[in-house]
């Protein structure tokens, strides 16, 4: 069913930031979100350094298929002997909602994303202008679970300042657990230049009302750079 074939409300499309993937799915026009996730944290390992941040999405769509964003990491504390605290590079990002699920054809709906980091920036976190595209999928599964995923790629800059390519991917499942709190596991990973980066974890989202949704998610890393643990707890609202 298309996100838009019911009342406008929080759940639908629900707060992107919640779990790792993005959903398929664009706000109607002329209607906006505002994301906020002021506890963002990392903690170190042999590969990584910890971090804090306070991060957020602005959303507007556009036309009820396209969607403009604008998000960052915001102020962010990276800790450690070198550690610095500056603000996050901006990034532009457009979606565009494809097509709605097909049930009888088991097809999901498909979204694509296109972004763009720039250098608007504190000097320290300045990467370059990298872009990264992805493309969305929602699919309803049995017993009212929702499986959402994505898959696409991103340059990045390794610490010699060469650009890299990974493939990304991240996924989650999610189901109502009672009234408005939804559960879910997600995921994420990336691989092929540089080195593979893979966590998992999972959280809640809760909606008291229509217009406001407040969310966590909790994650451990899996590989080297991965950070050992990752905390985010977040809040949305819609206009």
């Amino acid at each position: 069913m298309s996100a838009l074939a019911e009342e406008y409300s929080i759940r639908n499309p629900g707060p992107d930031p919640a779990n790792f993937p993005n959903s398929a799915f664009t706000l109607p026009q002329g209607r906006a979100y505002v994301e906020l996730s002021p506890v963002n944290l990392s903690t170190p390992n042999s590969g990584s350094s910890g971090s804090y941040s306070a991060g957020y999405l602005l959303r507007y769509g556009l036309i009820d298929d396209l969607e403009l964003r604008l998000f960052s990491s915001g102020y962010t504390e990276v800790r450690g002997s070198e550690g610095t605290r500056e603000l996050s590079p901006q990034v532009l990002d457009l979606k565009w909602h494809v097509l709605d699920e097909d049930v009888q054809r088991h097809l999901p709906a498909a979204g694509v994303e296109f972004a763009l980091e720039t250098e608007w920036a504190s000097p320290a976190l300045r990467q370059g202008w990298n872009p990264a595209l992805s493309f969305n999928f929602d699919q309803g599964f049995p017993l009212g679970i929702a499986f959402e995923y994505n898959v696409g790629f991103f340059r990045r800059l390794d610490a010699d300042g060469a650009a890299q390519f990974p493939a990304a991917l991240s996924w989650a499942f999610q189901r109502e657990l009672l009234g408005p709190v939804d559960v879910f596991v997600n995921g994420y990973g990336s691989l092929g230049d540089g080195p593979p980066s893979c966590a998992i974890g999972g959280g809640f989202v809760w909606v008291p009302w229509d217009r406001l949704a407040a969310f966590t998610n909790a994650a451990a890393g899996l590989t080297a750079v991965t950070p050992d643990v990752y905390i985010l707890v977040g809040l949305a609202v819609a206009f």
